[in-house]
């Protein structure tokens, strides 16, 4: 994809000087439930195909589980985070924070556009307002 995507702001030196790493592990939370291997192995170095294939990937089996549920709500609130970044001033971050990468590094019309498709093949219902 990118050298350096999703710059943000460091919480730290309070500069926009934050930006995801090029391989690590975002958490996919949708409706504040987590699948226990609900952790996509990302690589931004992939062409944004590949990357793309294999986030579709990781969220058809978060799908293809939640479809299986007696009582399923709609999908309402999906979040994708990483606690994989570097500050470009070097600041140390506690592993435990966690960056939402939702129109940082993953376009929201791209992400709809894919939770649409798997909500149609696996006939649940998206109401995200962004």
């Amino acid at each position: 994809m990118k050298e350096k995507v999703g710059i943000m702001y460091c919480p730290k030196c309070m500069n926009n000087s934050l930006h995801v790493n090029s391989r690590g592990v975002m958490h996919i939370i949708v409706n504040g439930k987590q699948m226990d291997a609900g952790r996509f192995l990302y690589h931004l170095d992939d062409s944004e195909v590949q990357f793309y294939n294999d986030l579709s990937a990781k969220l058809e089996e978060f799908f293809k589980w939640y479809s299986g549920f007696q009582n399923v709500e709609s999908i309402t609130k999906v979040e994708i985070a990483t606690s994989d970044v570097s500050c470009d001033n070097k600041c140390r971050l506690p592993l435990n924070n966690k960056f939402s990468v939702v129109d940082n590094v993953i376009p929201v019309k791209k992400l709809k556009e894919i939770l649409e498709n798997l909500g149609t093949k696996y006939k649940l219902s998206i109401e995200i307002v962004v």
